[in-house]
């Protein structure tokens, strides 16, 4: 992957293996969360994700300024993508 410069997504799920392997010039995370837990289509916040956003910005931290970070928040995370970003980006002290 390091050496076509593709991105290794990397997963909050419990079913992959943690990686933090860098394998290009950019990050990008998932945040996907459980389908059994979370319905997702409620348009609201249905489980409480704060502490593992707060773990989640400090692994994000040491790469701002220095490469781009992508992200994506499926509907099963916490039900509530849009919360989920605007939260991450609080934590990150972004606008």
């Amino acid at each position: 992957m390091r050496d076509s410069e593709v991105a290794l997504a990397r997963t909050d799920s419990s079913l992959m293996v943690p990686n933090d392997e860098v394998t290009s010039d950019f990050l990008y995370f998932r945040w996907e969360g459980d389908r059994k837990k979370v319905n997702g289509t409620l348009g609201k916040i249905e489980a409480d994700r704060a502490e593992d956003l707060k773990l989640e910005a400090e692994k994000i931290k040491p790469f701002l300024g220095k490469m781009k970070v992508f992200g994506y928040f499926g509907k099963f995370y916490s039900g509530y993508p849009p919360s989920d970003v605007a939260s991450l980006l609080a934590k990150l002290n972004l606008p």
